[in-house]
């Protein structure tokens, strides 16, 4: 494969934080680890993945946009529901990389040996896919296959594995320790991984820190309490490289508790959804400016491509009186409106159907009202 520049720039960059973070992790000294280590391995896996659209798309910005590349939730986001390069289960993955670089950086954590080994290993297996299948290159030749992280403790059972996290967090809150802001510390990892396996990337907030610290302190049933972590398992697979590896999966035990959202009084979280206008950030304005068409282009590919049916490409929140309170669009409509385009839409035609569709519902609409 021929690479770009800039590309091989983004892939080494990814590497070399790769690196970092597993340097970070098996370290002697714990100063920094449970932040340092999410950050750099976060911020590998952005610059993989702009590695990557970079090679396909020529770009990692919005069009008209000359400052800021796509963000590490954007980069996730085109992967998935544009290129198509990452599974349901790797997207799980990526979204509680994602809340844990974010956690890192603005708040504190503490993650528990077996818990920090599993994440970072299905993470680096994950890391070798993407780089292999979307560039052709061996994170062995790369990166020394040396250069794993250690687990002095074996892990065995995901479900075991989250008990023991659970039995510490109600150990630090315990009658008389004064440990809560600790407690809090562990339960932020637990919950990031928790609402991954739901789909949502955006990391917990602190009510819903409070909440789940309550219930477990109450004697809540975790499964209940953290309904996604009970759907989740990791399978191990054989490398060439000889070296352990996990695949972190999203599947529905046939003891696991069905994950929905929360009604009121139910002992579980009652937020698990992205924030829709985070998703869904794109106004129905600004549509044609970002595909560098008039903002009448822009309706006119929306309605064209009927993206309004297309639940994953638009969202849109009304009152209780049905008036429209939020409205937007995401990186899918903005994707399947460049594919359309590129496959010979021809936008002036689209326009010109649009703005007569227009006219004659204004005609009807009057003539519903004359009568």
């Amino acid at each position: 494969m021929q690479k770009r520049r800039q590309t091989l720039l983004f892939r080494d960059t990814a590497v070399e934080s790769l690196t970092l973070s597993i340097e970070l992790y098996n370290r002697p000294s714990p100063i920094g680890r449970n932040h340092a280590v999410p950050i750099l391995l976060g911020h590998g896996f952005e610059m993989l993945l702009k590695a990557v659209i970079f090679q396909i798309r020529g770009t990692v910005r919005e069009p008209g946009e000359d400052k800021n590349s796509h963000s590490l939730g954007k980069c996730i986001a085109i992967a998935k529901d544009d290129l198509e390069i990452i599974s349901a289960d790797e997207h799980a993955l990526l979204a509680t990389v994602k809340q844990d670089r974010d956690m890192a950086t603005h708040d504190t954590l503490e993650i528990g040996e077996q818990l920090f080994w599993v994440r970072l290993r299905s993470a680096i297996t994950l890391f070798r896919r993407v780089l292999k299948d979307s560039l052709d290159d061996d994170l062995s030749v790369l990166m020394p296959a040396r250069v794993l992280p250690v687990s002095t403790e074996p892990v065995t059972d995901m479900h075991a594995l989250v008990e023991d996290e659970i039995r510490a967090v109600l150990s630090l809150l315990a009658p008389n320790t004064r440990k809560g802001p600790e407690a809090r510390a562990r339960i932020r990892p637990l919950l990031s991984l928790d609402g991954a396996a739901t789909g949502r990337m955006d990391p917990p907030s602190e009510a819903e820190v409070a909440k789940a610290e309550k219930l477990l302190r109450a004697g809540g049933d975790w499964r209940r309490v953290l309904p996604g972590l009970a759907t989740l398992s990791f399978d191990p697979v054989s490398p060439e490289t000889g070296a352990q590896e996990i695949v972190l999966r999203v599947g529905k035990a046939a003891d696991a508790i069905p994950v929905r959202a929360a009604k009121p009084g139910e002992e579980a979280l009652a937020y698990r959804r992205m924030d829709p206008q985070r998703e869904f950030g794109i106004q129905l304005t600004q549509f044609g400016a970002k595909l560098g068409l008039t903002r009448q282009q822009g309706y006119a590919i929306i309605w064209k491509l009927d993206l309004k049916s297309d639940d994953r490409a638009y969202y849109a929140m009304t009152s209780q009186l049905g008036n429209i309170q939020f409205q937007g669009l995401s990186a899918r409509a903005l994707e399947l409106a460049k594919r359309a385009i590129e496959g010979g839409l021809v936008v002036e035609d689209a326009t010109r159907e649009f703005n007569a569709s227009q006219r004659q519902a204004r005609v009807t609409t009057s003539a519903a009202k004359a009568q």
